[in-house]
């Protein structure tokens, strides 16, 4: 079983080195709705490719049956498609029900924005387990806000660049043998700064350079391999320790500013913005704290195995997660910072 788990430290990294790479895995997709007038609505169909370098093949319609007119698509950056389109019904809006189909693993939910006639807000988010939604007054006012907290843990689940971060930091704490104290500090710090920026960025306070942002995002994973390479980092002195927070502080700037971005032509429900946003956050978090316990848990699987075995298994499995990290940190940011150039 040892000579299985050396095998997997050290091939895992070739293996994905091999594999196309891509950071934010999942495709996003939104509808945005405007009823004009009885039976008359403008809309706007988002989708952004995901990992395979496919538009996800949503599609949606309504029950009574409505039609679409004057379909205009554009895409934008050779990134995301958008359709807008005049949808016109035999009645209005609120006696019909939109269904949606096409979900896949990388495309996994649409959000539904918008305002019907009478003003009332529209908002839903649509999956493979609720694929309908009522678009009634009643039904459109009540926003799904738990659905927010799925959406905020899966994107830092399937954002690559996110979760080696997180994974990178809980190394290095514990290369250094740091309390836990110093752990809660470092993530902390980390967390508010994510949420500082992705808070100011939703409410529109700030704006920031989408492509930009990416490049420094990969440029944060690999300030973290660069320190897990040093030949003694958990030798840190105080003031060292301290200014290493204040690199994390910005860094967590940066991964919330990624955060926001991604969620950008998606939309918060504005009439429950401050909600949305509170669930879209604890999510992030909730996903953090798996992706610690994992590392945890990884590391615990490591110490049992060295401890019984052999004893080169933990710093073998520590050097392969550095290469995994410094591996894919090099490549994001060399394809990042030359597709912003």
């Amino acid at each position: 079983m040892v000579g299985l788990l050396r095998r997997l430290m050290f091939g895992l990294p070739l293996l994905l080195a091999c594999a196309p790479v891509y950071a934010h895995e999942m495709g996003t997709a939104a509808l945005i709705i405007h009823e004009l007038g009885p039976g008359q609505a403008q809309v706007v169909f988002k989708r952004s490719k995901s990992a395979d370098g496919t538009v996800p093949p949503m599609e949606f319609s309504l029950s009574p049956n409505c039609a679409l007119a004057d379909v205009v698509t554009t895409w934008e950056e050779d990134r995301e498609v958008i359709q807008r389109a005049r949808l016109i019904c035999d009645g209005p809006l609120r006696t019909h029900t939109l269904q949606a189909s096409g979900f896949t693993r990388l495309a996994p939910d649409l959000i539904v924005s918008g305002q019907l006639l009478d003003g009332q807000s529209l908002t839903g988010v649509l999956t493979p387990k609720k694929p309908t939604m009522p678009l009634g007054p009643s039904k459109a006012s009540e926003g799904p806000l738990l659905d927010y907290l799925l959406i905020g843990l899966e994107h830092i689940l399937f954002g690559m660049d996110h979760v080696l971060f997180v994974a990178g930091l809980y190394l290095l704490w514990r290369k250094r043998q740091q309390s836990l104290p110093q752990l809660l500090g470092l993530f902390t710090t980390f967390t508010v700064g994510h949420s500082l920026t992705l808070a100011m960025l939703v409410l529109g306070w700030i704006v920031v350079p989408t492509r930009a942002i990416e490049a420094w995002i990969a440029l944060s994973v690999l300030w973290v391999a660069v320190q897990l390479a040093l030949h003694n980092p958990k030798q840190v002195q105080q003031g060292m320790a301290r200014s290493q927070l204040l690199v994390v502080l910005m860094f967590g700037l940066l991964h919330g500013s990624g955060f926001a971005l991604s969620m950008e032509d998606r939309g918060f429900p504005a009439d429950q913005l401050m909600s949305a946003l509170l669930l879209f956050n604890l999510g992030i978090e909730l996903g953090q704290l798996l992706i610690v316990t994992a590392m945890a848990a990884l590391f615990a699987l490591f110490t049992h195995i060295s401890n019984r075995h052999d004893a080169r298994l933990m710093p073998w499995g520590e050097q392969a997660i550095i290469i995994l990290t410094g591996g894919f940190a090099l490549f994001w940011t060399v394809e990042r910072i030359a597709t912003y150039a």
